[in-house]
């Protein structure tokens, strides 16, 4: 750990806390600060998808969400007694083809313990009030709860402070965008009630939509629009009556609705950040991108953001990296915040559309649309965040035409060591490092494996770089694993041999579909030296 530079992260929700999460691992000690007196007491955002899920494995945490949380197959959308769509998630490919239903309060539980067994505790009621920056540094204005005012100094500080975010009011940062003409309810309660307990419904009713979200027990969360107008008047509390009645009234019938233990109105919006950075301070999740609940792509993207951004970060403050690499997390995750605001804003839009004609035309193709298995495996693979890559990144590198591409994510694949014993791909990547796989073919590349190794590595200290040769079948020469199938193989696509290097957040940065070390070499340079 390196205390004299400790960068500040602020807002200890699921994104700050996986930004400090990360950069402990990846051997940086920080601050974590937040203004609340406790973590979440309430649901709050619940579907945790595949993607995120293969980060909390990264992170040694999956197995954790995976006894907590109820394991959702897919999304089933209804009409009256009929059904006019379904989205499987079972297909898609991914160690977890399933979404994790659990509230918020749940998932910051699960990260705080962690954080706290890393040596971080979150500082609470502590609110930033003011910043400046110099060429060099941070300079934090920091309210504690006794009034104490605190001038913090850090190189680097990271706003996940949400919707509201001080840090990007304090970065005078435009949140360009709007709020939806809609209004919502919202009802976590306990519902007796036939509807398929590993599956999200949405019920598309004359005047509206009720959706309908399992998360535990027989509690679930209830979502319905309600008209704009609302909006404009000053409305008593939601009654779980009111939620019923409009639940049945749009399709939601058979269920009887008790034990509320939340219930409330809320606005929706769609807003961003132009720049996700200024100077030295950074913005992630909602501080710099918000959008409709449509999808649950909100903290997973947030925390996709924190995940991309911690691993560069580390290496930078640990001198390991140029700091022009930090560039890339703009470049990145920005076009990724772009497309889910437009994503989620046409789900809600086709969703919530109240025109007699357009809810008829949609009813109509819905069916037809889902029932393409292409378009259907598509859609999973969208909602699941598993599509997103970075092919357009200026720190990825591409020499070949196979799949997956520089930027693409790594898919998992099962190998065995010297003992025969299996190791996934995944599993490789706990270690917070790159992973560079070479792949010796069908005919065996052990004298292109040497070169790549003395050539291209030279003395790169394993802390950033763990190395494998992977021999395909049982017998031939030497390799650190074994893939036995040739499954592994094929799913890089390097059936004939070739390289393929892994960044800690899963993602092909480097790939050759031949041995060349002279543009290996280059790339590994401008990577990694400061």
């Amino acid at each position: 750990m390196e205390s004299s530079l400790t960068p500040l992260v602020v807002g200890a929700g699921p994104v700050g806390l996986i930004m400090a999460c990360e950069l402990a691992r990846h051997g940086v000690h920080c601050r974590i600060i937040d203004q609340t007196s406790e973590r979440s007491q309430t649901s709050k955002a619940l579907g945790i998808f595949p993607r995120t899920l293969e980060v909390f494995e990264t992170m040694g945490l999956v197995d954790r969400f995976l006894a907590a949380g109820q394991r959702l197959r897919g999304l089933t959308v209804h009409h009256g007694a009929g059904t006019l769509a379904q989205v499987d998630l079972t297909t898609v490919p991914s160690p977890f083809p399933f979404v994790i239903s659990l509230p918020q309060s749940e998932t910051e539980r699960i990260l705080i313990e962690h954080l706290s067994s890393l040596g971080i505790e979150v500082e609470r009621e502590t609110t930033l009030t003011e910043l400046g920056q110099a060429s060099d540094a941070v300079q934090a204005t920091l309210r504690h709860t006794d009034g104490r005012t605190e001038t913090a100094t850090t190189p680097w500080l990271i706003g996940c402070d949400g919707a509201h975010s001080t840090t990007r009011h304090a970065l005078a940062f435009d949140f360009e965008g709007g709020q939806y003409d809609e209004s919502f309810l919202l009802a976590d309660v306990r519902i007796e009630t036939s509807l398929a307990r590993d599956r999200i419904h949405l019920f598309f009713g004359e005047d509206g939509l009720v959706g309908a979200f399992p998360f535990g027990g027989e509690r679930w969360r209830i979502v319905a629009n309600i008209p704009a107008e609302s909006r404009e008047r000053a409305l008593p509390d939601v009654t779980l009556e009111e939620v019923e009645s409009l639940a049945t009234r749009r399709g939601l019938t058979a269920a009887r609705l008790s034990d509320p233990a939340w219930l409330s109105r809320f606005h929706i919006s769609h807003r961003k950040v132009r720049d996700y950075r200024k100077l030295r301070v950074f913005l992630a999740g909602d501080a710099a991108h918000i959008h409709s609940p449509a999808g649950g792509q909100g903290m997973n993207t947030g925390i996709q953001d924190a995940f991309n951004l911690a691993w560069k970060l580390a290496l930078v403050v640990r001198g390991r990296a140029p700091a022009q690499l930090l560039a890339s997390y703009q470049a990145e995750r920005e076009p990724i915040a772009r497309a889910v605001l437009n994503l989620t804003d046409r789900i809600t839009r086709m969703a919530t559309v109240r025109h007699s004609m357009a809810q008829s035309v949609r009813d109509f193709l819905l069916p037809m649309v889902s029932g393409i298995d292409l378009v259907a495996e598509k859609m999973a693979e969208q909602l699941s965040e598993l599509k997103v890559n970075y092919r357009q990144s200026g720190i990825v590198e591409n020499h070949g035409a196979g799949r997956p591409r520089a930027g693409e994510r790594a898919p998992d694949a099962e190998l065995r060591d010297e003992q025969g014993k299996a190791r996934r791909v995944y599993e490789l990547l706990k270690t917070p490092r790159h992973l560079l796989l070479i792949f010796l073919g069908a005919s065996g590349k052990g004298p292109a494996q040497a070169e790549v190794l003395a050539s291209a590595i030279g003395t790169l200290p394993n802390d950033l770089l763990a190395v494998y040769g992977i021999a395909r079948g049982a017998t031939g020469e030497r390799a650190d694993l074994r893939d036995l199938s040739g499954l592994a193989h094929a799913a890089y696509g390097l059936t004939k041999g070739g390289i393929i290097l892994i960044r800690p957040d899963g993602y092909v940065g480097y790939r050759s579909d031949d041995f060349e070390s002279e543009k290996f070499s280059g790339y590994l340079t401008r990577l990694f030296t400061p």
